[in-house]
């Protein structure tokens, strides 16, 4: 039993360091596998997210490529046109104009100074607005800035400007022959007078259905038959003894005083803030059947003979205010037939004007339009006259 005692010891401890090294290959084998999964993961996880931003590029797409230049011009202009049909200027409101009143305040409206017509500021300098007509005569192109060219007699659109009516002094209403003179028609214009600028004076002579609206009076040395033939009633209207009564409110656009001047071939009477200022008629035969005292504060001679008694009429200085609102009546007439004229100009005191030839001041057109004169015929004529000047204003009617 001594003998087998040390063998029984001797074996114990050997099993427990088999034991234990068994324990400790595992361990060595387990963390070996942790180490070798977590090396798996991370390898998995960078091969994800590089997948995954390789697809998030191939999303993306690169802009398409600059057009040329004229195809960026191109829709440039497109881009500008949808833009100005979307931004249209707000509604003007509009005015109201008594009729109990000669007078009625207005806003002050902006201003044209006197030195937009002076020389050196002034378009057509060197002759360019106006030219020789073929009468003899100098005269006006017309062709000035702003809009297309305007009917000589007047616009169909109302509330455009002055309202033009058409009468016929040789028949009467119901189209029978009224066997007028040229006395007779004198006579007819100075009971208008009399009656101040009554427009029912004329109601028993045959009126023109059509009205038109004249910005302007500033006709050629034309041919009479273009009065009817405006007012569409060229077939029963023979161009002789025929009136127009333009009437309407007007403002001027900047403090001062004015002088209508002008011409009429036959009649050119002008009727301000409710006096006559100007009888620029050929010989006056209304005023000589009226016997009024009116006489012209001047005259200018433009192109005709230096001793022709017939020129341009100054008339009465006017003193008005911007933004005031003044009513204002043009008669113009043919009596004989034949050729007609009427040119209605505006002077301001003060003011510094271009001269002609013979010493005359070149003188704007009055007028309420930035418009152009339409072309002259062969034959017609315009006094020579300033493109540039001021724009007076026309109010509702």
């Amino acid at each position: 039993m001594n003998d087998e005692t040390p063998k029984a010891n001797t074996a114990r401890p050997s099993g427990l360091l088999s034991r234990m090294r068994q324990r400790l290959g595992t361990s060595r084998f387990l963390a070996i596998s942790i180490a070798a999964h977590l090396l798996f993961l991370l390898v998995a996880a960078v091969l994800v997210v590089q997948t995954v931003t390789a697809k998030r590029k191939l999303t993306f797409s690169s802009s398409p490529p600059s057009p040329n230049p004229s195809q960026r011009s191109l829709e440039h202009k497109v881009q500008m046109a949808r833009k100005q049909n979307t931004m249209s200027a707000p509604a003007q409101a509009k005015r109201v104009v008594t009729t109990g009143l000669s007078k009625v305040s207005l806003p002050d409206m902006p201003a044209i100074t006197a030195s937009e017509i002076a020389p050196g500021k002034m378009t057509g300098m060197g002759g360019k607005g106006f030219s020789m007509g073929a009468a003899g005569g100098m005269g006006g192109t017309g062709v000035g800035g702003g809009g297309g060219s305007i009917p000589l007699f007047g616009m169909r659109d109302p509330g455009k400007g002055l309202k033009g009516t058409f009468y016929d002094l040789k028949q009467n209403r119901a189209r029978q022959p009224t066997n007028m003179t040229p006395q007779g028609y004198a006579m007819e214009i100075s009971g208008f007078l009399k009656r101040g600028w009554s427009a029912a004076h004329f109601s028993r002579f045959y009126k023109a259905p059509t009205s038109l609206y004249a910005t302007q009076i500033f006709m050629p040395d034309m041919d009479a038959n273009k009065g009817p033939a405006a007012f569409s009633v060229k077939k029963e209207v023979q161009p002789r003894m025929w009136l127009v009564h333009y009437k309407g409110t007007v403002t001027p656009t900047e403090n001062g005083v004015y002088h209508f001047v002008g011409r009429g071939d036959d009649i050119l009477l002008v009727r301000f803030d409710n006096k006559l200022v100007l009888s620029a008629s050929w010989d006056n035969p209304p005023l000589e059947v009226v016997d009024t005292k009116w006489v012209p504060k001047g005259s200018y001679n433009y192109g005709w003979p230096a001793n022709c008694p017939y020129g341009f009429i100054k008339g009465d200085a006017i003193n008005v205010r911007a933004g005031v609102a003044y009513p204002i009546e043009i008669l113009i007439g043919e009596s004989p037939g034949g050729r007609c004229e009427f040119a209605l100009m505006l002077e301001k005191e003060g003011t510094i004007y271009r001269k002609d030839e013979r010493g005359n001041p070149i003188l704007p057109v009055f007028r309420l339009a930035d418009s152009k004169m339409p072309p002259l015929e062969p034959g017609e004529s315009l006094p020579v006259y300033e493109e540039q000047g001021p724009l007076w204003r026309m109010l509702e009617h």
